[in-house]
């Protein structure tokens, strides 16, 4: 895949910034999905690719702002999913770090669920999971 096929399909990532940013996802994700169908690997490509410049868009500090200690710690820090909350005095429960990406962890994908292409691209992988027999 390359970088004029990709934002032919997703055209909201055309001229992203940094470009090396782009081109290295391109890359990661070219390396990718050998076992999967033509089709099924040029969208895997494409969805993991997007998947990764959402969350290094997310992750980026806010433009024009100094790179800070402060604010480079912010800026790594993954959200977190609620797990339970309770409305009467208030009380919210945050997933820990290996919450329902455990699925996903064995693929090495365990970022997966934290954008709507890696939800897409987790149930492509889902379908090319090979069950294994063990006696």
């Amino acid at each position: 895949m390359t970088e004029a096929e990709f934002t032919s399909y997703y055209p909201q990532f055309a001229g992203f910034q940094p470009a090396f940013v782009l081109s290295s996802c391109i890359v990661q994700a070219n390396a990718r999905f050998a076992s999967f169908t033509a089709e099924d690997a040029a969208e895997a490509r494409r969805l993991f690719t997007a998947h990764k410049l959402t969350l290094y868009a997310r992750t980026a500090l806010p433009e024009g702002s100094a790179p800070s200690p402060a604010l480079l710690a912010e800026a790594g820090m993954p959200p977190q999913r609620i797990t339970g909350k309770k409305a009467g005095e208030v009380s919210v429960t945050y997933a820990a770090g290996s919450s329902p990406a455990s699925s996903a962890a064995a693929t090495g994908l365990a970022d997966l669920p934290e954008t709507a292409y890696g939800l897409q691209l987790l149930s492509l992988i889902r379908q090319y999971r090979r069950t294994v027999y063990v006696p």
